[in-house]
């Protein structure tokens, strides 16, 4: 069952913020959601003022926050944090935080003067992003929600770019597969070896000479 402070919404809250002074750049709330809009921002403020000490550049992190979590994504100079609202635990977090690398994207395709800009000054420019980029990852989700335009890309995440953390831990997985399937194979090569050694091998018959029997004696 959703979570019905947050209405009928999944994802109902994206932002991104400026660490060194906790300035909100842009951020969207989900329509059935602008009750919890005000709390909502404050707990924004609170990561981002606690995020220069609790997360390192490039890090992420989730945290529970009544039924949902928030996940969160602190770019690659420590100078932008990314944050998104899941309205329930169940929602997947590997989607939350590709969600996150797409609108890290945005943000970064025009980074003019992002250092002094004002509070909202993103808001109007990625607005309509920020919606179609919560509504693409909402269907990820949601099948029903796929229109027949964007079924094709919504539900195909195998050529979706992994966090390089993702990455290594995915070679790393990989790479264990094969080192136990090869020492696998050595064991039982070894093993057949052994056996086919042992039973090729044969007694070599022992001859004993026959006792030879004692002539006739010839009596003078």
């Amino acid at each position: 069952m959703q979570n019905q402070s947050w209405g009928g919404s999944s994802l109902p809250f994206l932002a991104v913020g400026r660490v060194k002074d906790s300035v909100t750049l842009a951020y969207y709330i989900d329509p059935e959601s602008v009750e919890q809009q005000e709390q909502t921002q404050e707990v924004f403020q609170k990561l981002l003022k606690a995020s220069s000490q609790k997360l390192a550049a490039g890090q992420r992190t989730r945290l529970q926050w009544n039924n949902g979590s928030v996940c969160c994504l602190m770019d690659e100079q420590a100078r932008l944090l990314y944050c998104v609202v899941t309205s329930l635990l169940t929602y997947p977090e590997r989607q939350a935080y590709q969600l996150l690398y797409d609108f890290r994207g945005l943000v970064e395709r025009d980074d003019a003067n992002l250092d002094d800009a004002e509070k909202h000054a993103l808001n109007e420019k990625l607005e309509n992003q920020m919606r179609e980029l919560v509504k693409k990852y909402e269907a990820y989700q949601d099948p029903s929600k796929l229109s027949s335009t964007n079924a094709s890309t919504a539900m195909d995440t195998s050529s979706a770019p992994l966090h390089h953390q993702d990455a290594r831990e995915l070679r790393q997985a990989e790479n264990k597969k094969w080192i136990f399937a090869v020492l696998l194979v050595l064991v039982i090569a070894f093993f057949v070896w052994m056996m086919w050694g042992s039973s090729g091998k044969q007694e070599e018959p022992t001859t004993t000479a026959a006792p030879q029997k004692a002539g006739p004696t010839i009596l003078m």
